[in-house]
């Protein structure tokens, strides 16, 4: 298991380059805010995407809408992937998101 400061320091550094995403995007369409340890992305006023970090499982989980996703850091892609499996990346995932609910490229 990762080791507490490394998982500390991967969160804030991912939670702020998604955050620097947003800072030139008009917050009709979409806003980010960065508090208490948690992101929220929040979709043309109204649909929020939540990240938090799960510190005892060294995890990132993403809820919106009526989804959620488990990541965990993968050393050798350096990158979040999805605990099942699926080949889901929070960065992808995000830009994703966001072009769908915001009509917005967000560029990783």
């Amino acid at each position: 298991m990762m080791d507490e400061g490394v998982y500390r320091a991967r969160i804030d550094e991912t939670f702020k380059r998604i955050d620097a995403v947003f800072e030139d995007v008009d917050p009709d369409l979409a806003e980010s805010d960065y508090s208490q340890g948690t992101l929220v992305i929040t979709f043309r006023q109204a649909h929020k995407l939540i990240l938090s970090p799960q510190a005892p499982l060294r995890q990132l989980w993403v809820a919106f809408r009526d989804r959620a996703w488990h990541f965990e850091f993968d050393p050798k892609a350096q990158c979040w992937m999805d605990d099942r499996g699926q080949g889901v990346e929070l960065l992808g995932l995000i830009a994703e998101l966001t072009q769908q609910n915001a009509g917005v490229a967000a560029g990783f």
